[in-house]
């Protein structure tokens, strides 16, 4: 029986340095409180694929993304430009700092 319960865990489980995972995550700081929030991102809806004379040069994806935390109601803006394999080109944010 921990197999099976292993299993489902790890199936339900999101796995953020997963190369084959469908999502990307950040980690922002929020200005107002400093609180550290972790935003995952879809790839397959959250991410948009982008013309070709948008963003800068070799992009191929865009990402405009709203976060909240929960200590503030502060609203921290994110945009990110990604080119192939989803890595990142270019990124913004307004209202809090990237944390790497």
């Amino acid at each position: 029986m921990g197999g099976l319960w292993k299993n489902l865990k790890k199936a339900f489980t999101l796995q953020a340095d997963d190369s084959g995972s469908n999502f990307i995550t950040f980690k922002v700081k929020c200005d107002r409180c400093g609180e550290e929030i972790i935003a995952k991102v879809r790839k397959s809806s959250d991410i948009s694929r982008i013309g070709i004379e948008e963003g800068p040069r070799n992009a191929e994806f865009f990402l405009r993304k709203e976060i909240i935390g929960e200590k503030c109601n502060n609203l921290i803006y994110i945009k990110v430009y990604f080119g192939y394999g989803y890595t990142v080109i270019s990124r913004e944010i307004s209202g809090g700092k990237f944390v790497e």
